[in-house]
């Protein structure tokens, strides 16, 4: 049987708040035979510390600008609290799991993003799969945090759904799953099940997606550019919107 991989993307509102309906539909799909590798965010965490240290939460573009000052927080936010409770509360569920930081090992390299605009903020330029694939093979759930390195060995933030796509992307894996606080897109008041590129692009213009669930579906589109069959907006049932690509008439 072929072995099905997906990379599951949990933003940071949702990590503090992860239901049993999450544990047993990832139990169930390894159970199925898939493998599963977890990126993360923790937003509320990172801005937690930012608070606790006086430093403003600063965004452009739906990207944080990262001070060395904030990178601080940033990587003790993401690295020691929010992947140790998420591998702790994995294990507990009788899913084992390994957690990792995308700057250890050179597991994620980058180059800046835009040093001058947003700071410590990386674009990624390699994934290292043999890691990865090593930790799938031992029957672990890899969980990474989302952090890169230069080859200068410079640490830097990376946005989660970025690093969620292009990790997805290096391991080949068939689907992207961004798990959220809600069952999926809603057009029109109804929870739509499948939507090709053009038709989330036109839900935009119409105004059918707005607000908060535009940078979603934005990422869930530069996904799909990155040669990934279909990627799910979804909440913790792992079950919503499956967005993918027109196939195109030969």
């Amino acid at each position: 049987m072929e072995n099905l991989l997906s990379v599951l993307k949990i933003g940071g509102s949702t990590l503090e708040n992860l239901q049993p309906a999450f544990f047993n539909s990832l139990r169930n799909k390894i159970r199925n035979g898939e493998k599963i590798v977890i990126v993360h965010g923790g937003g509320p965490e990172i801005n937690k510390k930012l608070q606790e240290k006086g430093l403003p939460v600063q965004m452009e573009d739906g990207i944080r600008i990262t001070s060395p000052d904030t990178l601080s927080c940033v990587k003790e936010a993401l690295k020691d609290i929010a992947n140790t409770k998420l591998v702790k509360r994995l294990n507990k569920e009788g899913i084992q799991a390994a957690g990792l930081c995308g700057s250890d090992n050179t597991l994620i390299q980058c180059e800046f993003l835009d040093e001058e605009k947003y700071g410590c903020v990386g674009k990624v330029k390699k994934v290292n799969t043999e890691l990865l694939e090593k930790i799938l093979e031992s029957g672990k759930v890899p969980v990474i945090a989302s952090l890169g390195v230069t080859e200068n060995g410079d640490e830097v933030n990376i946005n989660a759904d970025t690093a969620a796509g292009e990790t997805a992307a290096a391991l080949s894996a068939v689907s992207v799953c961004f798990v959220t606080d809600i069952s999926g897109i809603q057009v029109e008041g109804q929870k739509a099940d499948r939507l090709t590129v053009t038709q989330l692009k036109q839900c935009i213009n119409d105004g059918h997606i707005y607000g908060g669930m535009i940078p979603k579906v934005e990422a869930a589109m530069k996904c799909l550019n990155l040669n990934i069959d279909e990627v799910l907006i979804t909440d913790q049932t792992l079950s919503g919107t499956c967005c993918y690509k027109e196939v195109l008439a030969i």
